[in-house]
C-alpha cells in the first residue's frame, strides 16, 4: 500500500511539472504571436497562434486563440477564413460579444447580408448602446437596396493593367488622363523581400499609357529615386504631371516602422530625388494618401492618419502650405468626414468636391466609396454613398475622377478580378430620355395619322413631330428639361400636355398617349353624375370640370352648351328645374375658375332625352335607350339604380368657334356691370325653390 502511495504522489508530481511546462510553452507561443499581432505581421500571427492552440488544453484559452486567429485573417482581408473563425469562436463561447459584430462585418463584406443581419441583430442585444451595430444593421439593408437598384455608371475590370498581385489608388499622370499611376505589390527587379503584414512584396509604383489604339501599355515600375527597398504608394500629381506626392513607408528588418508623405519633381523625363513634406506632426506619426489643390495663392492638402485628436481609426486632415515645403498644422476634417472608424484615400477634384473611402460611414460592407460636397464656406458637411456599381461587399477606395466628373477609375478586391485589389474604370453613360405616343380621336376610338404635335421646351425651341401610320409620335428629351406637348389640328380642339426630365436620375421612356376632342360634336369626358333628387357636384366632377376648364382655356375661341339630365323619377316640372340647376351650377363652377360667361349656355333637359349605352357594361348592351319604360322592365333594383345613374348627367356640346374676346370685353365694359350669365331651358322654366319636392 505505501509503495503505491508512493508511484501515485510521484506521478502527480511528474504531471504537475509537465503540465506547468506546457503552460509556459504555451504561454511563449501566445506571447510571440500577440507581438507579431501588434506589428500587424497577421500572416505569421496567425501561424504562431496555431501552434498555441496545439500546446494548451484550456477551453477558454482556446476559445481566445481561435479568436485571435480569426482577427488576423480578417486584418489580412481573408474574410472566408476569418468567417469560419469567428464561427468556431462563438461555437467555442468565447466571451467578448465583440465576435458578433466582427463576425457580423466578415458575412456582410462577402455579401452574405440576411446571416449578417441576424448577427448584428445579436450583437445590438446583447450590447445596446454600441451604435456599430446599428449602423451594420443598417448598412446590410440599404446595401440590399443599392444592389436592387443601382446606379447608371457602369464598372468594368482593366485586364492589361492588372495583375495577380494587389495593384492599387491610381491617378492621373496629365490633364489629359492618358498616364496612369498605381501602386502594385507585384514582383519587382528593386527588392524582393516579403510584407510580412500582408504577404505579398513590398509595393512600389507603377505607369501606364494610353496607346493610339486606346489600349494601356504594360505597366513599368518608376525607377530611383521614387521606388526603393521601402514601400511607395498613393500617389497624386498635379495637372502638369510635374510634381508627384506620395506615400513612402519605412522599413527596418522587413517591419514597417513609419509612413510619411513625399513630393518628387520631374524634369524632363527624369523624377528628382523625393523629398518628405515637413508638416507639423509629432515624429514617427504616420501619414499618408496624399491628394492637393495647386492653385497660385494657396496649396491645399487633404491626407489619411490616425494621430491623436481624431475620432478613431484612421481620419482624414488637412494642412496648408506656408512657405516652400513647409505645411501648417493638420486640422481634423471634422466628424461629418471622420468617424470612429477608417476614413483614407481621399481624392479632392478639381470643382472642390472631396471623394474617400470609409469603414465608419453607412456602406455596403468593407471599405466604401464617398462623395462629400462643401457648402459656402467650404466646409464638407453633406457625405453621401456613391452606391452600387462604385461600391460593393467588398474593399472599394482610391477612386480618381475626370473634370467632366463622368469618367474615371477606382480600386475594388470585388469578385471577378484577377487576384488581390484591381484597377476598375468606371463611366456614367449620357442620360437617354424618349418621348412616346400614340394620337386617338375621344370620340371614335381611332388612330390619327398625318397629324402634327409640337414639342415646346424650356428654351423655347420648338420641334414638329409628325404621327405615323399607327398613330404613333416619338423625341428624344433632354436631361434638366420641360416641354409642352401641343396638338392642333383643324377639326379638333387644342390639345396640351406637360413632361419634364428634371430630377429623373435614370434612363427613362415618356409615354404620353392623347386623346383629342373632335369639335361641334359632343365632348367624351367622364360624365358628370348626380346624387338622386340633388345638384350639387362630387369630388369626381370637380375634376372633370377642372378638365373642360383646361380644354376652354386652350380653346378661347369656343362657346359651349352644357346639357343636363335627370332619371324620369318625380314630375315633369320638378325634373326640368333640377335639371336646370343641375347645368347652372357647372356653368358657375367654369366662371369662377375663370372662363368668360358670355361662353356657356346652360339647358336643362328634364328626363327628355334618355342615356344610350356606348358600352357594355352587365345587362346593359350598347344602343339600349334607357328610356322609362325599359328601366320598369328591369328586374333587380341594383340595376335599375345603376340605370338611373346613367341618366342623371351632365355633358358638353360645342355650339361656335368664332367668340372673340376683345369684342365681349368691350361690351362689358359698355353695357354689363357683373357677370353675364346665359341660361336657356328647353321646357319651361320653375322658380320653385321646395328642395323637398325636388327628384
Amino acid at each position: 500500500m505505501r509503495y503505491f502511495i508512493k508511484i501515485f504522489c510521484f506521478s502527480l508530481f511528474i504531471s504537475f511539472i509537465s503540465e506547468s511546462a506546457y503552460s509556459q510553452n504555451t504561454n511563449r507561443k501566445l506571447i510571440k504571436a500577440d507581438m507579431s499581432f501588434d506589428n500587424e505581421e497577421y500572416y505569421i500571427a496567425a501561424e504562431l497562434y496555431k501552434k498555441a492552440y496545439k500546446k494548451t488544453k484550456n477551453r477558454a484559452l482556446k476559445a481566445e486563440i481561435i479568436f485571435k486567429q480569426a482577427e488576423c485573417y480578417r486584418k489580412s482581408l481573408n474574410y472566408k477564413r476569418a468567417e469560419s473563425y469567428y464561427k468556431r469562436a462563438i461555437k467555442a463561447k468565447y466571451p467578448d460579444v465583440i465576435v458578433y459584430l466582427h463576425y457580423a462585418d466578415v458575412l456582410r463584406i462577402q455579401g452574405d447580408y440576411d446571416e449578417a443581419i441576424k448577427q448584428y441583430k445579436i450583437f445590438i442585444k446583447l450590447n445596446p448602446t454600441d451604435v456599430r451595430g446599428e449602423m451594420g444593421l443598417r448598412s446590410c439593408e440599404f446595401a440590399r437596396q443599392w444592389l436592387s437598384s443601382p446606379t447608371r455608371y457602369k464598372v468594368v475590370l482593366m485586364p492589361l493593367v492588372n495583375s495577380r498581385f494587389d495593384d492599387y489608388s491610381p491617378s492621373y499622370g496629365t490633364s489629359d488622363y492618358n498616364q496612369l499611376y498605381f501602386t502594385s505589390s507585384r514582383e519587382s527587379l528593386v527588392h524582393t523581400d516579403i510584407d510580412e503584414r500582408t504577404g505579398e512584396n513590398f509595393t512600389d509604383i507603377y505607369v501606364t499609357k494610353l496607346g493610339k489604339k486606346q489600349k494601356w501599355s504594360a505597366p513599368v515600375p518608376l525607377p530611383e529615386p521614387i521606388n526603393t527597398s521601402s514601400h511607395e504608394a498613393t500617389s497624386f500629381l498635379n495637372d502638369r504631371g510635374t510634381s508627384m506626392y506620395f506615400t513612402k513607408c519605412e522599413v527596418e528588418k522587413n517591419k514597417i516602422t513609419y509612413c510619411t508623405i513625399n513630393v518628387s519633381t520631374r524634369k524632363g523625363k527624369l523624377w528628382g530625388d523625393p523629398n518628405p513634406l515637413q508638416i507639423k506632426v509629432d515624429s514617427n506619426v504616420t501619414i499618408g494618401h496624399p491628394t492637393v489643390q495647386e492653385n497660385k495663392d494657396n496649396f491645399l492638402l487633404i491626407f489619411s492618419s490616425d494621430m491623436d485628436g481624431g475620432y478613431g481609426g484612421k481620419d482624414l486632415w488637412m494642412s496648408k502650405k506656408e512657405k516652400r515645403n513647409g505645411w501648417s498644422k493638420p486640422i481634423n476634417m471634422g466628424p461629418a468626414i471622420n468617424t470612429p472608424g477608417d476614413e483614407v484615400f481621399p481624392f479632392l477634384h478639381s470643382d472642390g468636391d472631396l471623394y474617400f473611402a470609409s469603414s465608419g460611414h453607412v456602406g455596403m460592407g468593407g471599405l466604401d466609396i464617398f462623395k462629400a460636397v462643401a457648402d459656402e464656406n467650404g466646409t464638407y458637411t453633406s457625405v453621401t454613398n456613391m452606391k452600387y456599381p462604385i461600391n460593393s461587399s467588398s474593399d472599394d477606395f482610391g477612386i480618381i475622377i475626370e473634370k467632366s466628373g463622368e469618367r474615371g477609375y477606382l480600386t475594388s478586391n470585388r469578385n471577378g478580378g484577377k487576384g488581390g485589389d484591381d484597377i476598375y474604370q468606371f463611366e456614367l453613360p449620357p442620360l437617354e430620355f424618349k418621348l412616346n405616343g400614340i394620337l386617338t380621336d375621344s370620340k371614335t376610338g381611332s388612330i390619327l395619322t398625318g397629324i402634327t404635335v409640337q414639342l415646346i421646351n424650356t428654351d423655347g425651341i420648338k420641334s414638329n413631330l409628325v404621327t405615323d401610320n399607327t398613330g404613333r409620335y416619338t423625341a428624344d428629351l433632354q436631361p434638366l428639361s420641360s416641354y409642352e406637348i401641343v396638338v392642333m389640328n383643324e377639326g379638333y380642339l387644342k390639345k396640351t400636355a406637360f413632361v419634364t426630365t428634371e430630377n429623373t436620375h435614370h434612363n427613362k421612356t415618356f409615354i404620353v398617349d392623347l386623346s383629342v376632342d373632335p369639335i361641334k360634336k359632343e365632348i367624351i369626358l367622364p360624365r358628370i353624375e348626380y346624387d338622386f333628387a340633388k345638384w350639387d357636384l362630387r369630388k369626381q366632377s370637380i375634376s372633370d370640370l377642372d378638365l373642360l376648364v383646361l380644354t376652354l382655356k386652350d380653346n378661347p375661341n369656343i362657346t359651349i352648351e352644357l346639357r343636363s339630365h335627370t332619371d324620369f323619377r318625380g314630375s315633369e316640372k320638378q325634373n326640368n328645374s333640377l335639371s336646370q340647376k343641375r347645368a347652372e351650377v357647372c356653368v358657375q363652377y367654369l366662371i369662377d375658375n375663370g372662363i368668360e360667361s358670355d361662353r356657356l349656355v346652360a339647358v336643362g333637359m328634364g328626363e327628355s332625352d334618355p342615356y344610350i349605352i356606348e358600352n357594355k357594361d352587365g345587362r346593359f348592351k350598347v344602343g339600349d335607350v334607357l328610356s322609362q319604360s325599359y328601366i320598369k322592365k328591369i328586374r333587380f333594383k341594383k340595376n335599375k339604380e345603376k340605370a338611373h345613374q346613367y341618366n342623371r348627367r351632365t355633358t358638353f356640346k360645342v355650339l361656335s368657334e368664332d367668340y372673340k374676346k376683345l369684342e365681349v370685353e368691350i361690351e362689358k365694359k359698355q353695357e354689363i356691370k357683373g357677370p353675364k350669365l346665359k341660361i336657356q331651358s328647353k321646357k319651361t322654366r320653375t322658380t320653385d325653390e321646395d328642395t323637398s319636392e325636388r327628384k
